[in-house]
């Protein structure tokens, strides 16, 4: 079972200049003499002086130099006014849009003024919950795909309604709300520091889809590593246990690519790999520890 999707716009289709400050001119002031006064020389007067106007920080947004991988939050902590709603028994249909909205508001909150700080300007993704399928700028979705998608076209977590119904996928664990919503805010950080764009462009000159799909592995893996870091964060809002951690390792014993093998495509990484991966962003709370565009292809299989 997926875990969440990032669909680019284009995909299926996904300098600011400054002007100069106004200096004053120069100024000068004449003294008018006495009838025999000798005239002495103007007395000099200060010429205004500018503050040199501090050009913007351009942050990095390549896929393995992005500015966002020098964010260490260490210690940081976010606290949010959010109810833990666990998937049994599943949200009203009628709720759910709400509910995911105060979700991604914690988020924005968590990460907003690390990432200003380095010149990214991140703002709350819009959330749509949908019955049956629904269009979008990245395509037609529908009740029997992913858990969740992003839409980085018009910046939008596309929830379907009825996967929360089910024994399966997220509804395994306390946090799946929490947790799938988390990576799907990943996506949005990914599409606020450029890096899905840089993975589209890699995407369009790969050779063939052994190659596509292993891009799709390191673009959802480091997802998965931003939503360990949201968790890590948020922690003591969310009441994070032990238990909490293991029940996430048993959800994603079912999301990994080979399970089942015939009906998957291998464009999230196995189960293996998305458990090591969230651990990372879960340990470290560290942006730099989810470069997956660096890591070796195995970590990303």
């Amino acid at each position: 079972m997926l875990i969440g999707s990032l669909t680019v716009g284009f995909l299926q289709t996904r300098s600011n200049s400054v002007a100069p400050y106004p200096g004053a001119g120069p100024a000068g002031s004449a003294t008018w003499p006495g009838p025999t006064a000798s005239v002495p020389p103007p007395s000099p007067t200060a010429r205004p002086t500018t503050t040199p106007t501090k050009k913007p920080f351009t942050p990095n947004r390549s896929l393995t130099k992005n500015t966002l991988y020098t964010i260490d939050l260490g210690k940081k902590r976010v606290s949010c006014d959010i109810d833990v709603r666990s998937p049994k028994p599943p949200l009203r249909n009628s709720s759910l849009a709400a509910y995911l909205r105060t979700l991604t508001k914690c988020m924005d909150k968590a990460f907003s003024k690390p990432l200003a700080a380095k010149g990214f300007a991140l703002s709350t993704p819009k959330v749509k919950v949908y019955k049956k399928s629904i269009k979008s700028p990245c395509g037609r979705f529908n009740q029997n795909g992913a858990p969740a998608y992003y839409c980085s076209a018009n910046q939008t977590i596309y929830w379907p309604a009825t996967r929360d119904d089910g024994n399966e996928a997220y509804t395994f664990a306390r946090l799946g709300y929490v947790g799938l919503a988390a990576h799907e805010f990943g996506h949005h950080l990914q599409a606020t520091t450029g890096l899905s764009a840089g993975y589209a462009q890699k995407y369009y000159a790969a050779d063939g889809s052994k190659d596509r799909y292993r891009l799709s592995r390191r673009l959802e893996l480091q997802a998965q590593c931003f939503e360990g870091v949201f968790l890590a964060m948020a922690a003591q809002t969310i009441d994070l246990s032990e238990n909490d951690r293991y029940q996430m390792r048993i959800w994603h014993g079912f999301t990994g690519d080979e399970d089942p093998p015939s009906s998957r495509k291998p464009d999230h990484g196995s189960s293996a790999a998305q458990i090591r991966w969230l651990n990372r962003g879960l340990e470290d709370r560290d942006f730099g520890r989810c470069n997956t565009w660096k890591a070796s292809k195995a970590s990303v299989t």
